[in-house]
């Protein structure tokens, strides 16, 4: 960011004529039009990008076996979708258990619990189909495809 040299204010490259806040004349000592920002990165490493990447395998073994409990969403860093996704899940949980204390009703018990059984079975096919479909589509939090 460019400063005026009498009085700090910020400036744009079109103000080096003079400054429109203090009307000092040639108010950047040196100009310049660009600057070359790829000496100030630091050249990335081939074991960070190694130890940050996920596996899809592992990706999708979560999925099948611990999808109901969102853990698929931690490893990939979607930490809001998976608090989101485990809240409901146990939100249905608790609706299941406090209904079987309640009320002591094979139908209801039934009613209950299929839709649940039927839940867990979809994460269980979901990741399953990511397992054998989606090796090349899928991205973590950062954008990285999984390998």
């Amino acid at each position: 960011m460019l400063k005026c040299k009498n009085c700090g204010e910020k400036l744009t490259k079109f103000n080096k004529e003079f400054c429109p806040y203090c009307g000092v004349k040639n108010p950047i000592e040196k100009f310049v039009d660009s600057s070359d920002t790829t000496q100030a990165i630091d050249k990335i490493k081939e074991e960070d990008l190694a130890f940050n990447e996920k596996s899809y395998k592992v990706y999708s073994l979560f999925s099948i076996f611990l999808g109901f409990f969102s853990v698929d969403l931690f490893y990939l860093g979607f930490t809001n979708l998976a608090l989101i996704r485990l809240l409901v899940n146990f939100g249905l949980w608790l609706v299941a258990f406090l209904t079987i204390y309640l009320i002591n009703n094979t139908l209801v018990l039934i009613a209950i619990f299929v839709p649940l059984a039927v839940l867990y079975f979809l994460y269980l096919l979901y990741g399953i189909f990511k397992f054998f479909k989606m090796k090349n589509h899928l991205k973590d939090k950062n954008g990285v495809y999984l390998k």
